[in-house]
């Protein structure tokens, strides 16, 4: 069963990537993600840590490395949302479905409403 949700999973990103998506959706969502949540670099990757999108620089080596993350936060204190600041930068750490984890990087730490947002938008535009 796990096989097929994660088959199904890829098939649902496949179609995002070639997506019907105009170019002005795809950077409305770019921009809501700075705007509205303040980031100024994200990722989306696959739990298995499988890059999805994002504008991190490396973020294809950064998404194998955050189911990693995940499970020693999650050791601390099991969680479905982590803030971390370092410095003035604060990382948003979000578990968008089962399948799919979110990096957000900012400078605020958001509010619980703001996260519920950010994970229906999420769900919304990656089609999840």
């Amino acid at each position: 069963m796990a096989g097929g949700a994660k088959m199904g999973l890829l098939e649902r990103i496949k179609q995002f990537l070639k997506t019907e998506k105009t170019e002005d959706e795809i950077r409305g969502f770019n921009e809501a993600l700075t705007r509205r949540f303040g980031f100024t670099s994200y990722l989306y990757a696959t739990s298995e840590g499988l890059p999805i999108m994002g504008t991190f620089e490396d973020y294809e080596l950064l998404s194998a490395k955050i189911p990693e993350i995940v499970k020693i936060l999650a050791e601390l204190k099991p969680s479905d949302v982590y803030s971390i600041q370092i410095g003035d930068e604060v990382y948003t750490l979000a578990r968008i479905t089962s399948e799919v984890l979110m990096l957000g990087k900012g400078n605020k730490v958001l509010t619980q409403e703001e996260i519920n947002e950010l994970i229906q938008l999420s769900r919304s535009e990656l089609g999840i």
